[in-house]
């Protein structure tokens, strides 16, 4: 008996160190805890295990919420910038920076959420929802954004 919850316990123990997928579940659980270090370091963890595909993806946007939602914009847009410039370039969409400058807004950096709206007008002129966005920002934005915008030549 006490062996078989020995080889239980060696067997749980093995499991949770984990591959990519046993890292995404853990930076998952984090991240909806609000433990927003705690998910990048886990999505990093699960990227350099060597994750591939669907699960190096789905690991990219737990990090890049992570780090969006801890207001680490500058990470935010390294990260975006490196994924622009990847594999999964044609997986980002003009939403996905909507969505992520709200999360860095949220998370305290109006300047910051400005710059990944920035980068994603750079990367998608035509986009509706980013043109909307920066509209927005100029219009109901403090002085944190107002100031960002007219820097990046949006606000005269």
């Amino acid at each position: 008996m006490q062996r078989a919850a020995l080889l239980l316990l060696f067997c749980l123990l093995a499991g949770c160190g984990g591959g990519p997928e046993a890292r995404l579940e853990k930076a998952r659980e984090a991240l909806a805890k609000g433990d927003y270090p705690a998910a990048a370091a886990a999505a990093s963890e699960g990227l350099a295990a060597g994750a591939q595909g669907a699960t190096a993806w789905r690991l990219e946007l737990v990090a890049l919420e992570a780090e969006a939602r801890g207001g680490r914009s500058a990470d935010v847009v390294a990260r975006l910038g490196r994924l622009a410039s990847g594999p999964f370039a044609a997986q980002l969409t003009g939403p996905l920076y909507v969505q992520t400058a709200g999360q860095v807004k949220q998370a305290g950096d109006a300047a910051g959420a400005v710059s990944v709206l920035d980068l994603g007008a750079r990367r998608f002129p035509q986009d509706a929802d980013l043109a909307q966005a920066i509209d927005r920002a100029k219009s109901t934005g403090g002085a944190a954004e107002v100031e960002r915008l007219r820097s990046l030549g949006y606000v005269e």
